[in-house]
Order: structure tokens, then sequence, then C-alpha cells
């Protein structure tokens, strides 16, 4: 049988046209910084990446605390945390400030405390770029002594980042606990890193996993963690999207002209101390040794 070939041109043809239809990499592209009031910003920019370049080929970075979940109340909450670290004009007094913040109060209030959704379409959302086939997992501040809590808020709003997340070199299931001065875990997709660098966090994992995304977009409340995750990755192959999540702060500034009022912060402080009057009476124990260690209360 006679062999018909091509000519020259036509598989020069197939050969552009071949090239033309994958997902080309970035180059040296800046990071791209932005404030977002909603997830449907979001959105529009994860499909518009999976678009460009492929779901596969899309990180989607989320924080937790006022980013996905917000405290039900304030204690307990991201503004009770920065107002106890002084992050806010209104600073706790002397008698307001709570000892031992990190061992032990924190992560009373933690299990103590239910959470809301920022956005009711969040986790729907998360489902959506999961069943995409890209990549989504969450980079908390949290340390991993209080992963239980964590997970059980996350699981009442039905989200789960297991099996859409980073995996290891290998393809298989990615499991961390270790230390870079301070612990950190990352287990069924939430990554807990004990106030650590946020884009030092994420060189670090993908250097673990060996993973090459050509976009990733990253998503807190916190400016400081979108300034940290722009450090980490000043001009690169990833094309990086940052979104200064900034819809509760948004809100209670439209309400009542400031993040915090003295109020606010007053009657936090009287909660706090009620919560251990009633700890104190229960548990007589509990107060004794809040003169030698740190127990929630001190």
């Amino acid at each position: 049988m006679k062999k018909t070939l091509l000519p020259f041109s036509s598989l020069l043809l197939i050969l552009v046209l071949t090239a033309c239809s994958q997902p080309q990499k970035p180059t040296n592209t800046p990071v791209i910084h932005q404030n977002a009031l909603s997830f449907v910003q979001v959105d529009e920019k994860v499909s518009e990446l999976t678009s460009q370049y492929g779901a596969e080929q899309v990180l989607v970075i989320l924080d937790i605390d006022n980013t996905l979940l917000t405290s039900h109340i304030d204690l307990g909450g991201d503004v009770w945390y920065q107002w106890q670290t002084e992050q806010l004009p209104i600073k706790p007094t002397a008698d307001q400030k709570v000892k031992c913040l990190f061992q032990d109060a924190i992560g009373l209030l933690y299990e103590l405390g239910p959470m809301d959704l920022t956005e009711h379409n969040v986790p729907a959302l998360i489902t959506q770029w999961q069943q995409q086939n890209s990549t989504v997992f969450a980079l908390t501040s949290r340390s991993p002594d209080y992963r239980a809590a964590t997970q059980r808020e996350l699981t009442v709003h039905q989200i789960d980042f297991s099996g859409h997340d980073l995996t290891g070199p290998d393809g298989k299931t990615l499991v961390l606990d270790g230390s870079l001065g301070r612990p950190y875990s990352y287990i069924d997709g939430i990554m807990m890193t004990t106030g650590m660098n946020k884009g030092d966090m994420l060189q670090h994992m993908l250097g673990i996993t060996g993973q090459d995304y050509s976009a990733v977009v990253f998503v807190d409340d916190s400016e400081k963690n979108i300034i940290n995750m722009a450090n980490a990755f000043p001009s690169s192959h990833l094309d990086m999207h940052l979104f200064h999540y900034t819809r509760i702060e948004h809100q209670r500034i439209a309400s009542q002209g400031q993040v915090l009022t003295q109020a606010e912060a007053d009657q936090m402080a009287t909660q706090w101390l009620q919560i251990n009057e009633v700890l104190n009476d229960i548990y007589p124990e509990r107060k004794q040794r809040q003169a030698t260690g740190c127990v929630a209360g001190d």
C-alpha cells in the first residue's frame, strides 16, 4: 500500500496548533493584590485562571478566621484576638489583658465557641473548585493544638478540604507534623502554622510536595499575611492573585464606624471573667493552679 506523506508545511501547521492548544506557563508574572468584599470576586478569578491554564494548574489557598468562618460572638474570635494583642486602636487595660493567651485561653474559647459562615455560598464554591480538579487547601495561623475544634466547625458548615488538597511527591495523601521554630501540621487539607509567615510556609509546602502550578489564588483577611505572601513570591513563574478579604471588617465599620467599640471591648472583658467564675466554681483546683502555671483564666 502506498503511504501518503503530509507536506512539510502541513506538519509545521499541526505542530504550531498543538503548541498553541497547550496552557502556557506564566513567566516573571507580577503578584496581583486586590481587596475583596465577596467570594464572588474570588470565584470570578478562579474561573478566569481555570480557562487560561486548566483547573489542575490552579491552586486555591484559603484562610479560616474571618475569611471562611467568623466567631458567633466577639469573645474568642478574631476581633477579640486583635484586641488582646493590641492591633486595634482600642487597647485592653492591664486588668483586661488575658494572661497565658496562647497556652490556654485561645484553645479554651475555640472549644466553647460556635462559628458562622462569612458568606452562605462559601461551601458550595469550595466544592465547585474541587470538582473542577483544582487543588484547594486551608492555611491558618492557628496552632495544631486547635485542630479538633477547627475541623469541627468546618464540618458543621460542610467544608471539607480532604481529597482535593496537596499530595506528596508520590501522589499519595500528604500528612505532616513538624516544627520550623514553631509547630505546624498538614492533615486533611488544613495547614496549621502557629502564626508563622504564610508566604514562607507556602514555599515550604511547594518544596515538600514538588507540585508545579501555573496560578495561585490566596484569600486572607489579614493584610500582614497578604504582604508576607507577596514578598515570598515577588515575581515568579506563578500567576499569583492575592485577595485581602475585608467583608467582616467592612460590615463592622459600616454599622458602627469602627472595627471595635469601647463598649464591645468592655463586654468581652466581662464575659471572660464570667466564664472563669463558672469554671473556677465547678473546678476549685483550677483556681489554685492559676498561681503556679498557665491555665485558662490566668
